[in-house]
């Protein structure tokens, strides 16, 4: 277990080899840059204007994401999709190429259809409004009114029709039920244009709703139409419409043979993008650049290299981190402990002066997922998913440590499956050494055991750290305090020895005389006394391994339940069998996702809680080279 060695890398270079220093640099993906303290050295900042290629970016995403939504591709296809290689010679010919016009075709295409698209829907809204009125066997014109006449359209609940017939009694007001459904009516009224404010107040009364018919579709309408011609004209112009859209998907189907340039494209002017705004962290002066960064030791070679065609006139300086600077973290594990780095980067990276947590909490992981969900075929299940993944979408970095994790995870449910659980329900008696459904106290001290263990090799890795950073008496006297406490108190309670009461005793006077960092003698005392309530938490973290059997426990009962229900729907005639394949497939897919999800999680948390708590300060910055990156192809 450890971290890789990284070391300061400064750079200086003549102000002429700006833009091929930082290219060089992109390219060989190895400086974690950082920027210049101009104040001190009395630099200046280098402009570095990115407004245009941001605005190139912007339009290129959006034309590709319309492009996107018309790919037709299978979802094995999109896994199974590789990204395309693009050399410098072909990233500078896409740069230099006249690219503008696909872009701006594509660009007007997709307004043109937003346009058009935009129309239909207030034409296809206007015909669902007009449709109750659909029935209104009037002219257009009508609803314009008159001098001397308002005209109104709206909704009346039915149960107060009669109430509008009263009012209809006693002024001067005239209706007709246009529609009818099972609560309102559809009515048009009309009524004398100077008791307009009077009738209207007293239509509010009896809850007449108007309906506003908009001005631009009154006017639309001709003199002699009728609501179903404005309808119908409607339809028609919709179907009009339609066919349009059609004559731009059909070009736009056309333009779908430039998507790929594009993408690469979009890579290529992000990289340049990048490589523009990096020059704001380096510092200048009339004729000198300076650039400062991190490098992983490993890799000075090859930045020599890198740089080899420009020796004369750039100079590189490497040195080790000084006691004020925090270096970037890269993370060195062997290669079968590295997907479990997964974890490590969910929590933090390591602070300075901390231990990389990935190799000591790899098998401890490895061990709690396959207890939690116990269960052989679904780790088969999960490993065989996993491996496919890996072969054929071929992921890499972060996505490929995940896919490596989850196939570990399957082997881990495959044999603790077969030795405390069973094959999708079904035991396997001659190998299980422990039933948890028929022996869940044996399940339950296996996990107290096991956290035990977990929670005395943090508080080791604790001294381990304290020795590192030269705190000898924390780490020998307090640290070594409770290895020995908690170990021989343990034997203590289950032996009643003597010879552990006395370890015991020994491990808890380290704690007392040197926890506490007073000076005063007694407070000393009675401060290292209280850190002896720490026992307690301890206790604590042991007893939150106990989740291991009710994940366990959870995980069997539910197979065994889709068993027995598989077993019962088998005894109805005919397609019992189709009923039982179905619960079968169904109910196990179900428990196999809740297990591994519940049994990720909490095996996490036991590390997270219980076991980094013990050694681990997380607050490392994570390394980050500067580097060609691509969304849709690979840099070569």
């Amino acid at each position: 277990m450890g971290l890789a060695r990284v070391e300061k890398v400064e750079i200086l270079a003549h102000a002429s080899l700006r833009t091929t220093l930082l290219s060089l640099l992109q390219k060989a993906g190895i400086v974690h840059l950082e920027e210049v303290r101009r104040e001190e050295a009395g630099l200046r900042e280098l402009e570095a204007d990115v407004s245009r290629l941001d605005h190139l970016l912007h339009r290129l995403k959006r034309c590709l994401d319309f492009l996107s939504r018309r790919e037709k591709k299978k979802l094995l296809d999109k896994i199974k999709a590789t990204k395309p290689a693009l050399s410098s010679r072909q990233r500078e010919e896409l740069l230099s190429s006249d690219y503008l016009p696909v872009l701006e075709r594509v660009e007007k295409i997709e307004a043109e259809q937003n346009e058009i698209l935009s129309h239909v829907r207030f034409l296809e809204k206007e015909m669902d409004f007009l449709q109750p009125l659909a029935d209104l066997d009037l002219p257009g014109s009508w609803f314009k009114g008159s001098d001397a006449v308002e005209v109104a359209v709206g909704t009346l609940p039915l149960a107060l029709k009669e109430d509008l017939a009263r009012l209809a009694g006693e002024d001067a007001v005239w209706f007709e039920v246009v529609r009818a459904e099972k609560r309102i009516c559809y009515l048009l009224l009309f009524y004398l244009k100077k008791e307009k404010n009077r009738i209207e107040e007293k239509l509010k009364e009896i809850e007449f709703a108007p309906i506003y018919l908009p001005e631009p579709l009154i006017a639309s309408a001709g003199r002699d139409e009728r609501v179903t011609d404005v309808i119908e004209k409607g339809r028609r112009e919709v179907e009009a419409r339609t066919e349009e859209i059609d004559a731009l998907d059909r070009e736009a189907d056309a333009m779908m043979v430039h998507q790929d340039e594009l993408a690469r494209l979009h890579d290529a002017l992000h990289n340049e993008r990048e490589k523009a705004a990096s020059a704001r962290l380096l510092g200048a002066t009339e004729k000198v650049l300076f650039l400062e960064g991190w490098i992983r030791a490993d890799d000075v070679p090859g930045l020599k290299a890198a740089l080899a065609p420009h020796e004369g006139e750039c100079e590189i300086f490497i040195r080790p981190a000084l006691a004020g600077e925090e270096p970037p973290v890269v993370l060195e594990n062997p290669k079968a402990a590295e997907p479990f780095e997964v974890i490590t980067r969910l929590y933090g990276l390591p602070g300075r002066g901390s231990l990389d947590p990935t190799l000591p909490l790899a098998p401890f992981f490895f061990v709690f997922v396959g207890l939690c969900v116990s269960e052989a075929g679904y780790g088969l299940v999960v490993a065989l998913l996993s491996l496919l993944y890996i072969k054929y979408a071929r992921p890499k970095g972060g996505v490929l440590q995940f896919f490596r994790l989850l196939f570990l995870l399957g082997i881990s449910n495959i044999v603790l499956g077969t030795l405390v659980g069973g094959w999708f329900g079904f035991p396997v008696r001659r190998l299980a050494l422990i039933d948890p459904i028929q022996d869940p106290l044996s399940f339950l001290i296996l996990a107290l055991v096991l956290g035990f263990v977990q929670v005395w090799f943090g508080t080791l890795l604790n001294l381990i750290t304290q020795l590192k950073n030269k705190n000898y008496l924390q780490g020998i006297f307090v640290q070594g305090g409770w290895l020995l406490l908690l170990p021989a108190l343990a034997a203590y309670f289950l032996t009643k020895q003597t010879l552990w009461g006395i370890l015991a005793l020994a491990g808890a006077s380290g704690v007392v005389f040197f926890a506490s960092p007073r000076r005063n003698p007694l407070a000393r005392f009675f401060g290292g006394l209280y850190s002896l309530y720490d026992i307690s938490r301890y206790l604590g973290d042991v007893l939150s391994y106990s989740r291991l059997l009710a994940l366990g426990l959870a995980t069997s009962v539910i197979a065994i339940v889709v068993n027995t229900l598989c077993q019962t729907a088998l005894g109805i005639p005919l397609v019992g069998w189709l009923f039982a394949a179905l619960i079968f497939i169904g109910g196990h897919i179900f428990n196999l996702a809740i297990s591994f999800l519940g049994g990720f999680v909490h095996s996490m948390r036991l590390q997270f809680v219980e076991f980094f708590t013990k050694f681990f300060q997380a607050g490392g910055k994570p390394f980050k080279p500067f580097k060609l990156e691509g969304k849709y192809a690979e840099f070569v």
